[in-house]
């Protein structure tokens, strides 16, 4: 049961928070209106400040944030917030290693968005996710527990049953559902497509998949990649296979004197290394096999026929 002292703190906390981000807080003024002493307030606004929120003194008795800080940029609620500030509390009690931590964690979340030194670029996903589904789904990853699950794909409406849940992982901007079934092949599944997921009391031996998923540049791998691929990638664009692996499995068997690459790669289906190609044209060619090469040149006679 939370303290009523723990309580009147952790209300108070919040209520600063909220006025701090709409402008300055007065001590006398919010002294007044809470019933509380400015002391003790001054004390809140220690623990505000420790807890790695920027604050400044503008005038005698008023603070406010630095400029160009603002909460609604922070990704917590207004309760994180207030919480924020009594763990910052805590870690003081638990010493130099774990006051360090704390600031170093804090630090990343109330950083103003002008001090941001890394930019990452995602796609902007337009479906939806339901939250008692992802939390059902999270639960049966992390206890091994068998799931049925209840998806419509765009042409039917079906059940998985006896399927053992592995990881959920974002793919192009998706989030999937990655499952091995009875026969041991995996199977994904969007999250905006699962209506329904039934976690069954029956547990699994856990499955590692993570060499696969960092090997993988899409979710077209499965458990067995034994297609075998050459490709011949052309000067212009050799530094970057040179530096990157944009392919699954990918290793350069031969570097020419023109400065082109001979490159291999193994895969479980074309699709998963297709748009890839078709990214690096035209300073990419298949080598073989040749059913690869086909359906290339097949969708491209396609496209320019279409144009």
């Amino acid at each position: 049961m939370i303290k009523s002292a723990t309580l009147h703190k952790f209300t108070r906390i919040l209520y600063l928070l909220n006025k701090l981000d709409k402008g300055t807080v007065t001590l006398t003024q919010e002294a007044k209106e809470l019933g509380f002493s400015t002391r003790t307030l001054q004390r809140d606004l220690r623990e505000i400040e420790r807890a790695g929120f920027p604050l400044c003194e503008a005038a005698a008795g008023r603070y406010g944030f630095a400029e160009g800080f603002s909460l609604s940029k922070m990704p917590l609620s207004a309760r994180d917030k207030a919480l924020l500030s009594l763990v910052g509390q805590l870690a003081q009690s638990l010493g130099p290693n774990w006051q360090a931590s704390f600031k170093r964690l804090t630090g990343q979340l109330v950083r103003p968005a002008l001090q941001e030194v890394y930019f990452l670029k995602m796609p902007r996903m337009r479906h939806s996710v339901s939250p008692a589904i992802l939390g059902t789904l999270e639960q049966a990853v992390l206890k091994h527990r068998y799931i049925d699950v209840y998806y419509t794909s765009q042409t039917k409406r079906a059940w998985s049953c006896e399927l053992r849940p592995l990881k959920i992982a974002l793919f192009d901007g998706f989030w999937y559902l990655i499952a091995l079934n009875n026969w041991n092949t995996f199977m994904k599944f969007s999250l905006d497509r699962i209506e329904k997921v039934n976690m069954r009391s029956k547990t699994f031996v856990p499955v590692d998949i993570s060499d696969k998923l960092a090997a993988s540049p899409n979710i077209w791998f499965d458990t067995e990649q034994k297609i075998n691929i050459r490709l011949k990638v052309a000067k212009p664009a050799a530094g970057y296979f040179k530096e990157v692996e944009f392919f699954p499995y990918q290793k350069i068997e031969k570097e020419n004197k023109d400065g082109s690459l001979l490159i291999s790669c193994r895969t479980a289906n074309f699709m998963q290394v297709l748009p890839q190609i078709q990214r690096w044209l035209p300073h990419i060619r298949v080598v073989g096999p040749s059913e690869l090469e086909k359906l290339l040149t097949d969708q491209l006679a396609a496209y320019l026929k279409n144009k």
